[in-house]
Formats: structure tokens, C-alpha cells, sequence
């Protein structure tokens, strides 16, 4: 059986039906991250080391991005 995932972080790069590349990006916001984690796994130790994990990708995957953007500009 597998256990649950869910994702915390993602960029999406991808060519329309019109040939016009779009990018999606989105995240877990940090404040629902640690809401859950209360809720579901209170007993969990690295709820923290996480949730600033995810601080980081918020701030490489918006970086990403807004490069990204640039160049179809």
C-alpha cells in the first residue's frame, strides 16, 4: 500500500494549443502546512525543518518563475 503524498512545490512549463508557452507555479502555503500538521501528525519532529524548507522553495520556484517569465517577454 503507499502511503499518502502530497505536493509541496511545483513549476509548470508547457506549450498551449496555440504554441504560446505558460508557466503555473504553486505551493503549500506555509500557515496551512503547519494547520495540517497540527491536526494530522502533532507527534511529527520535523514539521518545522519542513515547513522552512518550503520557505525556500516558495522562494527558488517564484525566482524561477519570474526568469522564466522575463525571457517570454
Amino acid at each position: 500500500m503507499r502511503e499518502a503524498e502530497t505536493v509541496l512545490s511545483e513549476v509548470k512549463v508547457f506549450l498551449n494549443t496555440k504554441g504560446n508557452i505558460e508557466v503555473e507555479y504553486s505551493d503549500v502555503p506555509v500557515e496551512n502546512f503547519y494547520d495540517v500538521m497540527e491536526v494530522k501528525l502533532p507527534e511529527y519532529e520535523n514539521t518545522h525543518l519542513i515547513a522552512e524548507f518550503i520557505k525556500r522553495l516558495k522562494k527558488l520556484s517564484t525566482t524561477y518563475y519570474e526568469d522564466i517569465n522575463k525571457l517570454l517577454t
